[in-house]
C-alpha cells in the first residue's frame, strides 16, 4: 500500500527518484509510516516482536540463522528507506526519540523474557529482539540529531556507525549461538535446560563455540560485540546518559542469561541418559566454526571492518544528496 501511494504520486518506484521528487506531503508521511511499520514488523523489533519466538523456535535445524539474516535485512532496509526518502526532513527529534524508545523497549523486553526461559532455543530467540534494540538505539540517536550538523559530526555519525556495526556483528555471533542451540537439540533431543548437564565434557567444540558467541553478544572485551556496543554507548551518552546506563544494564542481563545456559547445559553432573552422547558431526562443526572464526577475526581486527565497511555505510546513509546524485546521475 505504501509503495502504491508513492507510485500514485510520482509514477516511479526507484528510491532515489522518489526522494528527488518528494514533496513531503501528508500522503508521503503516511507512506513512510507504513513502510517503517511493515519493515519493523518483519524485523521483529518491539512493538512488532510477537511473532518472533513462535517462528524461530520450531524452525527446522539450520534455518534459524537464515531467518535471522532476513530480519536484519529488513532492519537495514528500514534504515535505507528512512534516511534516503526523508533524510533531513526527518530530523525532528521526536522521530529519533521514537526510534530510540523502540530500541530501548526491544532491548529490555527481549532480555527480560530471555531470562525467564528454560527452552534453550527460545531463550536465544528472545535475544534476537534484544540485540535489534541496540541497532535501533544507535540509529535513533543519529536520527535525533540529523538536523544539527554540529551534533551529527560530534556523535550522530558515530551512533549510526555503531548501530550498523552491531548489525554486522550480530549476523555472526547470533547466528553462531542459534547453531549451538541446534547442536544441543540434535544430540540431546530436547531444548529443556532442566534436562541437560555436563555437555562441556562430551561436546567440547560446541561448548567452545557457545562461549565465543555468548561473550561476544554480552559485550565482553575484547570481543566484537563490545566494540560495536562501545560506539553506541559513547554516542548515546552524549545525547542522554540514561540511554547508556540502560544499555549497560541490558548487557549485564544478557551475560546473566547466557551464564544460565552455560551452567545448565555444559557444566554440572552428566545425566545418565546422555552417557553415550558424542560431539555433533563435522558438517555442523564447520558451520559453527566459520561463524566463530568470523567473530574472532572482527574481534581481533575491528579497525579494518569499521574503516572500510561501517563508516562508509554510515556516511552513505547520512548523505541523502550524494545517494540521489549517484543514482540519478548514473541513470
Amino acid at each position: 500500500f505504501a509503495t502504491g501511494l508513492f507510485y500514485g504520486q510520482y509514477n516511479v518506484l526507484n528510491i532515489a527518484a522518489i526522494a528527488d521528487a518528494m514533496q513531503y506531503t501528508v500522503l508521503d508521511k503516511i507512506a513512510l509510516a507504513l513502510l517503517i511499520a511493515a519493515l519493523l514488523t518483519k524485523s521483529g523489533a518491539v512493538p512488532s516482536h510477537w511473532w518472533v519466538p513462535d517462528t524461530y523456535t520450531p524452525a527446522p535445524a539450520g534455518t534459524s540463522p537464515i531467518i535471522y539474516a532476513a530480519s536484519l535485512a529488513c532492519l537495514s532496509a528500514m534504515f535505507r528507506v528512512a534516511f534516503t526518502l526523508f533524510g533531513v526532513k526527518m530530523s525532528l527529534a521526536t522521530v529519533g526519540w521514537l526510534v530510540i524508545i523502540a530500541g530501548l523497549l526491544s532491548m529490555f523486553i527481549g532480555v527480560t523474557m530471555a531470562l525467564r526461559q528454560t527452552d534453550v532455543k527460545r531463550l536465544m530467540v528472545y535475544h534476537v529482539i534484544s540485540q535489534e534494540g541496540y541497532m535501533l538505539l544507535g540509529v535513533g540517536v543519529g536520527i535525533a540529531v540529523l538536523g544539527d550538523p554540529q551534533a551529527l559530526a560530534a556523535y550522530g555519525r558515530e551512533a549510526v556507525a555503531g548501530g550498523l556495526f552491531h548489525l554486522i556483528n550480530n549476523a555472526f555471533f547470533k547466528g553462531l549461538l542459534l547453531l549451538t542451540g541446534e547442536a544441543l537439540l540434535f544430540r540431546l533431543g530436547t531444548r529443556d535446560l532442566n534436562r541437560m548437564g555436563g555437555m562441556g565434557r562430551k561436546m567440547k567444540w560446541t561448548c567452545a563455540f557457545f562461549l565465543i558467541g555468548a561473550l561476544a553478544i554480552s559485550g565482553v572485551p575484547p570481543f566484537n560485540g563490545f566494540a560495536s556496543k562501545l560506539m553506541i554507548y559513547e554516542a548515546s551518552y552524549q545525547l542522554n546518559p540514561m540511554l547508556t546506563i540502560i544499555a549497560l544494564i541490558v548487557s549485564i542481563m544478557t551475560l546473566a542469561s547466557f551464564t544460565k545456559v552455560f551452567q545448565a547445559a555444559f557444566t554440572g553432573p552428566e545425566l545418565p541418559e546422555y552417557k553415550d552422547t558424542r560431539e555433533v558431526p563435522l558438517s555442523m562443526k564447520v558451520g559453527m566454526g566459520l561463524l566463530a572464526g568470523a567473530t574472532l577475526f572482527i574481534s581481533l581486527f575491528p579497525g579494518p571492518v569499521v574503516n572500510t565497511i561501517v563508516y562508509p555505510a554510515a556516511d552513505a546513509l547520512l548523505d541523502q544528496a550524494g545517494y540521489i546524485g549517484a543514482v540519478m546521475g548514473g541513470g
